[in-house]
């Protein structure tokens, strides 16, 4: 998707300024806490432009389930984020990593300032809480990302340097755009909730089926339910999506490249210094030589949450994938250092203004299905490339 960004140097000002005014942008920055250096100065993100070559990006991408699009109407109104990956760049532009959070983990929820004028008081909870409280207390998306931000920030100690908000309806549009996504389904899938019926074998989805196959965690063929397992058939269908653009020349194509792009830049949410067209064209120029060998996606290393099986804490794993981000180093084979026991668990809070609503928000979010989450099918979780995620059956 960001290869497609490049069109911005061979597309007229008309259409540049029709695709420009496409992007939605908000500011959360007065409600994120800026993270600090050794010598106590705050450390400023860098804006994600190439101009900045030489400098690695961390990029917080957010699943929203929201229905505010209408690309799915179940009667659930509810406004909760499942899906969160920290996207890093090297600074070479010869990597791109991404590594998903699962929403079950339990962990320490920092403090968060709304937009309501309310702080939430930091909780020990599960991750995709923050998103849910802040959009509760603070009424719209500004208070909910700037939440997941100072939580990401805050568990793994890494300064994200910009994020994007990717909600449903945007999802089948840009699978569309690409005239669909090739894929490889493993086994015969029924899965009535999400409204998926697939074949097992090589096949081409649509928008539609793609969001089923991504949001899906119960039903005939997808494996023990869990939403770690869920995990894995995303980033399957995230390695199919970026073999698509790679393998099509989509800059040559006027119309094609158009297509994808008009629905991209309309459908999602980003900060304010990723929402620049020629800034994104610059960094997609960057890119223009990764392979999908140098595309790697991870899921935090895991365990069983003592207190319930059915939630996940991180192994002491985590933290080299996080320090290998930091350094800009490769991640992959990071999360195989030898873990130590799980950390604990003890339900702290910090001063603030308002609780954290009690609960955590329903596991089951993205398909509205009102039943608790399934134990992880391992403890614990492999890397792999693009290349290695994706192929023929």
């Amino acid at each position: 998707m960001v290869g497609a960004l490049a069109f911005a140097l061979t597309f007229g000002g008309t259409v540049f300024a029709q695709l420009q005014s496409e992007v939605e942008v908000i500011d959360p920055g007065a409600l994120v806490v800026q993270p600090t250096g050794d010598d106590g100065e705050t450390v400023a993100p860098a804006p994600p432009a190439d101009p900045n070559a030489g400098t690695a990006l961390n990029i917080l991408i957010i699943g929203s389930d929201s229905r505010a699009d209408g690309a799915v109407a179940d009667g659930t109104d509810s406004v909760l984020a499942d899906t969160h990956i920290i996207a890093h760049i090297s600074a070479d532009r010869s990597r791109v990593e991404l590594v998903s959070i699962p929403r079950d983990t339990m962990i320490q929820i920092p403090d968060c300032p709304t937009t309501s004028g309310e702080t939430i008081r930091g909780w020990y909870g599960q991750y995709n809480a923050a998103y849910a409280t802040g959009w509760q207390v603070g009424g719209d998306k500004e208070s909910a990302v700037a939440c997941d931000i100072n939580l990401a920030q805050s568990a793994t100690g890494l300064i994200i340097d910009g994020f994007v908000l990717v909600e449903m309806g945007g999802f089948v549009e840009m699978v569309n755009a690409l005239g669909g996504i090739d894929i490889c389904i493993p086994e015969e899938i029924s899965a009535p909730k999400a409204n998926l019926y697939l074949d097992a074998g090589q096949q081409t989805l649509t928008g539609e089926q793609a969001l089923g196959y991504a949001r899906a965690r119960t039903g005939a063929g997808l494996g023990d339910g869990s939403d770690t397992s869920r995990i894995q058939r995303q980033q399957h269908l995230m390695s199919a999506m970026v073999a698509e653009v790679l393998s099509r020349n989509i800059l040559t194509d006027g119309p094609a490249l158009y297509g994808m792009v008009n629905a991209a830049l309309g459908s999602l949410t980003m900060s304010a210094n990723l929402s620049s067209l020629t800034g994104m064209a610059g960094l997609a120029l960057s890119l223009r030589s990764l392979s999908a060998d140098d595309v790697v996606f991870l899921t935090t290393p895991y365990a069983a949450y003592p207190q319930d099986p059915n939630r996940v804490v991180w192994t002491n794993a985590v933290d080299d994938i996080w320090e290998a981000m930091a350094a800009d180093e490769p991640i992959l084979g990071a999360e195989d250092s030898d873990g130590a026991t799980t950390p604990g668990a003890s339900a702290t809070t910090t001063p603030g203004d308002v609780d954290a609503p009690t609960g955590a928000p329903p596991s089951d979010s993205t398909e509205s299905e009102g039943a608790a989450s399934q134990a992880p099918s391992e403890a614990g979780t492999t890397g792999a490339s693009a290349g290695d995620l994706t192929g023929a059956c």
